[in-house]
């Protein structure tokens, strides 16, 4: 991502971002802490999708690169059923 550009765009009228990481083509954003940085300056939240949490569990902890909410796939993180087991079903962290 690029932050210079990030913080060009993002104003008052930011809800927030969300971001995977690894993203779809399996790169790591790098500057995650400066994104978050840049996100909070205007009272914004960074959303983490953890379609690839696989890639960071046990290795870094979320909250700690500044995301304020974490949402996982239960079925492709942890080998559950789609849906974690029913329509719905899924952890979403805070």
């Amino acid at each position: 991502m690029d932050v210079d550009a990030l913080e060009n765009l993002v104003d008052d009228q930011t809800a927030g971002l969300m971001l995977t990481n690894p993203n779809t083509v399996g790169l790591f954003e790098v500057e995650i802490e400066r994104i978050a940085a840049v996100l909070h300056r205007v009272g914004a939240l960074l959303y983490y999708d953890g379609a690839n949490f696989n890639a960071i569990c046990g290795r870094v902890r979320p909250g700690d690169m500044g995301f304020d909410v974490v949402h996982l796939n239960v079925h492709k993180t942890f080998a559950t059923p789609h849906g974690g087991g029913g329509p719905g079903a899924g952890p979403v962290v805070v």
